[in-house]
């Protein structure tokens, strides 16, 4: 006899109101169609500088984003070369952006360590102290965040053949770099990183031979690094990422091809769940930035080459809204050829059109039942990989309730 599990929601999700997780397209960027850029954000606009354009010219000029109007405004360019590759972050009331290569041809492009701040308010950029990393000649590929009023650079290439595995912190207030621990998981690059809670959380890249999906954090304030629960997704590199709330958000990429996947991050349980897929075409080297509580991600490269456009993402949005007794009973848990679920009746009389789904962890459904009626749904396995899994009860706009299962 099978040992089943009853996994009961109602102690978990009186019933959560997914509001969100979803992609909205915003008004394209109005320069050249590139990737490679660097981005930050500033109180209500967020910031996109330099890059590659489809001419695989590098550019040198800044843009300015606000979301309230849905609008680009040209700002003043960055006084260095024009490159790609770079570094951005803010801290405080300032942007910060370095590094880089100028040219699209690791051989003969000059790898770039100068260091500029932007200030939103005078629309200047001033010189800062130079990336001393590497042979102290400069690094691209890198991955930049700032955290506790520190700015930091992670990994990266220093050469077409040379790779770093350093982690380098720059203080503003001194205007001086410091070496911190080296990043364990070995040399890196195009990597992603999003920061919560005061802590840093990195993964993915490429090493000497391929892509990665490994993941860590880094804790600033004791120079220590822990790996963490492995990036659910292909492994890959060159995607985008960011934090919203308490949660972070990974995807996109190449893992030789171009990826459109998404996903969401629970420190707090060190555990992954699929979010919506990216709303443009699958892509790489595509920069985000966070503004009031919500996610962009624009440009970067894909299967029809470079881009303009800018998504909006707005994660799940929470509200605890009790139905009498509403409960999903689900198992068993973990599920090898059947999953059952049982909801309440009540609230499947009174709610048309429910169905639920099995996302796996792409975010893609793999299986959709209607409820017609009934409260008891049972699923049968269809040759499912092995792993997690996320299911959800909808009416094709909003997402009623949810949860992990783990399918073996």
């Amino acid at each position: 006899m099978k040992k089943i599990i009853t996994i009961s929601l109602m102690g978990f999700f009186p019933l959560l109101l997914f509001a969100q997780n979803t992609w909205e397209k915003k008004t394209s960027f109005p320069g050249s169609k590139r990737g490679r850029s660097a981005t930050f954000s500033i109180a209500s606009r967020g910031y996109l500088v330099a890059g590659e354009d489809t001419l695989d010219i590098e550019k040198n000029d800044c843009w300015e984003y606000d979301p309230g109007s849905d609008s680009w405004t040209q700002k003043a360019n960055l006084p260095g070369a024009g490159r790609r590759d770079a570094v951005g972050f803010s801290i405080g009331q300032k942007g910060y952006v370095g590094t880089g290569i100028d040219a699209p041809d690791a051989f003969i492009g000059n790898i770039l360590s100068d260091f500029w701040e932007y200030s939103p308010v005078t629309n200047t950029w001033i010189q800062k102290s130079s990336f001393p990393g590497g042979f102290g000649t400069g690094v691209y590929f890198a991955t930049g965040f700032a955290v506790s009023g520190k700015g930091y650079v992670c990994c990266g290439k220093l050469g077409a053949s040379y790779y770093s595995q350093e982690l380098w912190e720059f203080n503003p207030s001194t205007n001086t770099w410091l070496s911190r621990a080296t990043f364990p998981g070995g040399v890196r690059y195009g990597q992603m990183s999003f920061v919560l809670n005061n802590k840093v959380y990195v993964g993915c890249g490429t090493d000497e031979n391929w892509f990665t999906s490994d993941f860590w954090e880094y804790n600033p304030g004791n120079n220590v690094w822990t790996q963490k629960s492995t990036f659910p997704g292909s492994a890959r590199s060159f995607g985008s990422a960011f934090a919203l709330g308490t949660k972070g958000y990974m995807g996109m990429g190449t893992d030789g091809g171009f990826r459109d996947d998404w996903f969401e991050y629970d420190a707090i349980s060190d555990s992954w769940m699929p979010a919506a897929q990216f709303g443009g075409a699958g892509r790489r080297s595509a920069p985000s930035f966070v503004i009031s509580g919500a996610g962009y991600v624009m440009t970067g490269k894909g299967a029809t080459g470079k881009h303009r456009d800018l998504w909006e993402y707005k994660p799940y949005v929470t509200g605890m809204e009790e139905f009498n007794s509403m409960s999903i009973n689900v198992y068993p848990n973990p599920a090898t050829e059947i999953i059952n679920f049982y909801l309440d009746e009540n609230f499947v009389a009174t709610t048309n059109s429910l169905s639920i789904q099995l996302i796996d962890v792409e975010g893609k459904i793999i299986e959709q039942q209607k409820l017609n009626g009934n409260s008891h749904i049972e699923m049968h396995n269809q040759n499912w990989a092995p792993g997690i899994y996320l299911y959800s009860l909808t009416n094709g706009t909003k997402i009623y309730a949810g949860g992990r299962i783990v399918v073996r």
